[in-house]
């Protein structure tokens, strides 16, 4: 596998992931330079741009030439904003969506053009942000008023993109109130109607429903000659199983990453979790590990840490069920992970050795580890889990 430099992505250099170490500065840390050092114990993260690149032809397989708005909020689903959507714009996608001024300020920072949505609130002081920055703003409320007026007093329009809520119920006008809404955004000056968007539940009856709903606010407010711009409802889910949805862009999340499975669609995972094995011990039986001593041998037993714990972002439920692979053989987590460790039974191992690789999802020589095996040992999800990596930790993007 052949890694992408940082200067084939943002032009940055292999130094980024330290300058970038900063609270307002986290997402997306990634290295360049040769495959990870064999003298590397510390977890990384590795992303398959091959297989995001693929994940992307499928979705426009399934859309054809609408634009695809990729949801790259929570840092890209725990893949590295910056990282992941300098790829991707590099496969000509041009509109992106995130769920934090911050996100999109960062974007910005490192060379992305292109929209930027923000699904998430904003300040008085952010509204002159993203209007410097020229970042589209998910509105839905009075809080449109201060974009207005920083537009105004920027002399350009602010972008925005109408959220109308047809039944998930968290933000968004209700859609029986909407059209008063959207006349009073289209009465503003220093405001720009970008587009205009719904939230599906994923519950496939109540998404037409929705979708019904969606519509008819949207041919209401062309009724009223007021151009309400792109059109957008279908996520991952929708994108496999509604068509109907796909109206004049997509916003696919989860099947960018090949999280999960999902019907019509052939997707692949994109994020594999890896160590290494940085001590060796053989247990007497009665002797025991971690705190309390949660595990206690019962025979002599060959044990391997590993120097990762749950602030990795690794969940630390269900160790009893958990494995990892080593030398692409499957061994059982014991005791309990811990912040910063975490160890596992190699008993009858031919004899494991320290910087042996761990991979705690993903591939190793020819066997498979998945994300959904993680997360259903923790009662989790994928999302959680992938969304849970620790935004410190290296991205080494391969292909």
């Amino acid at each position: 596998m052949r890694e992408i430099t940082r200067r084939g992505f943002l032009a940055l250099t292999s130094t980024a992931p330290l300058a970038l170490a900063v609270p307002e500065k986290l997402w997306g840390v990634s290295t360049s330079g040769p495959a990870i050092s064999s003298e590397r114990y510390d977890p990384w993260i590795e992303i398959s741009l091959e297989n995001l690149a693929w994940n992307l032809a499928q979705i426009r397989r399934r859309v054809g030439n609408r634009p695809v708005m990729a949801v790259i909020k929570a840092n890209a689903y725990g893949h590295g904003l910056v990282g992941v959507a300098g790829f991707l714009e590099r496969e000509n996608v041009r509109h992106f969506a995130v769920g934090k001024v911050q996100e999109a300020a960062l974007l910005r920072e490192n060379g992305i053009g292109g929209t930027i949505l923000n699904f998430g609130p904003f300040s008085r002081d952010e509204a002159e942000q993203l209007v410097e920055l020229d970042i589209s703003q998910s509105v839905y409320s009075d809080a449109v008023d201060m974009l207005a007026e920083a537009g105004r007093r920027q002399g350009q329009g602010a972008k925005v993109h109408i959220k109308v809520d047809t039944g998930l119920g968290r933000v968004g006008v209700p859609y029986h109130e909407a059209l008063p809404f959207i006349e009073k955004v289209a009465s503003l000056s220093g405001i720009s109607i970008e587009g205009i968007f719904t939230t599906l539940t994923e519950e496939p009856e109540f998404d037409r429903v929705q979708l019904e709903r969606f519509i008819q606010v949207c041919d209401a407010a062309e009724d009223a000659g007021i151009s309400v711009g792109s059109r957008h409802a279908a996520s991952s889910l929708a994108i496999a199983t509604l068509p109907d949805s796909f109206l004049d862009m997509v916003r696919p999340g989860n099947a960018i990453y090949g999280l999960e499975p999902l019907a019509n669609m052939d997707l692949k995972p994109v994020m594999s979790l890896k160590t290494r094995v940085v001590y060796v011990k053989r247990l007497r039986p009665g002797d025991s590990v971690s705190y309390h001593r949660r595990f206690t041998a019962e025979r002599e037993t060959l044990v391997a840490t590993l120097p990762l714990g749950y602030s990795d972002g690794y969940p630390p439920q269900g160790v009893d069920q958990a494995e990892v692979l080593i030398r692409g053989q499957r061994w059982p987590l014991i005791a309990a992970v811990t912040a910063n460790h975490a160890t596992v039974d190699v008993t009858g191992a031919e004899e494991p050795q320290i910087g042996d690789e761990v991979v705690l999802f993903g591939n190793q020589d020819g066997a498979r580890l998945s994300i959904g095996e993680v997360a259903g040992w923790a009662g989790s999800s994928v999302y959680r889990v992938a969304i849970g990596m620790n935004p410190l930790l290296p991205r080494i993007h391969l292909e």
